[in-house]
């Protein structure tokens, strides 16, 4: 217990230096970081009943062992076309939670009580809310799960975070995961949204994206990533994540990549 509480206090100075001098210093730190939270968040699940396939563990209860299949099913249908678009396959194989208490999912995740996520992705671990407490009585269970459920936009959380090495502002992440849901299953976030005046500017979305309408913030994440694909190929992406697992910043790296400014870019995309 000695050893952990040393080994966190470390974490945490390596975190506040990164944000006080040089973010390569957090891409270095992270990764341990990531373990020691990988690890509460499995002692919490110690209990839960395990199935694995090639490359997932799917951790649930009793009550949820008939969607186990299913989970399974889409979660690997759906991963080597993610790991090709990102050009990266996760080391180990990759946990999926499954959680029939909306709020011990969110004990376990860090998020509040009362806020609603089908599903969550900290740490290196996947949770996701189980079917039966959002796919309505009498939908098709298989079509609801594969087309709307949470598991493409998780996994690509999870492998955009361990190429930047944690190292990436929220609303590229987000746009990169609604971006693999478009190209798996033509799912578009947004698409009938429309914004209140002008669509958000980069420095809403890179300073305020938490505190912007999360429905038009995820639908402009969306529209930025997806223009950068469009534009510039899933390789840029995939190299900007790996400039980012290097330390470096994220406007850095869309210059050196397109040698373009990121602002100007992004605030010349039409909404």
């Amino acid at each position: 217990m000695k050893k952990n509480k040393i080994i966190v206090t470390i974490v945490f100075v390596a975190f506040v230096l990164a944000l006080l001098f040089n973010e390569s210093i957090l891409t270095k730190a992270y990764p341990v970081y990531k373990v020691i939270g990988k690890d509460k968040i499995e002692e919490s699940v110690k209990n839960f009943k395990t199935k694995e396939s090639k490359h997932f563990i799917v951790r649930y209860q009793d009550s949820d062992s008939k969607y186990v299949s299913l989970i399974i099913d889409t979660a690997e249908k759906h991963y080597y076309e993610v790991t090709k678009d990102l050009g990266y396959a996760p080391k180990d194989k990759s946990i999926i939670i499954v959680y029939n208490n909306p709020d011990e999912m969110n004990k376990d995740f860090s998020l509040a009580k009362g806020e609603n996520a089908m599903g969550i992705y900290l740490n290196g671990v996947i949770s996701i809310e189980s079917p039966s407490l959002w796919i309505s009585p009498g939908q098709d269970v298989t079509k609801a799960f594969q087309y709307e459920g949470p598991v493409v936009h998780e996994f690509t959380h999870l492998v955009v975070d361990d190429i930047a090495k944690g190292n990436y502002p929220t609303w590229f992440t987000e746009g990169i995961a609604l971006l693999e849901e478009y190209r798996q299953d033509g799912y578009e976030w947004g698409k009938d949204l429309s914004y209140n005046g002008e669509p958000y500017t980069f420095d809403q979305l890179e300073n305020n994206f938490d505190s912007l309408d999360e429905m038009l913030a995820y639908k402009r994440a969306f529209q930025v990533t997806k223009a950068i694909s469009d534009k510039f190929g899933m390789e840029t992406i995939r190299e900007m994540l790996r400039d980012l697992g290097s330390g470096m910043n994220i406007e850095s790296s869309f210059y050196k990549e397109t040698g373009l400014k990121l602002d100007t870019f992004v605030n010349n995309i039409k909404g």
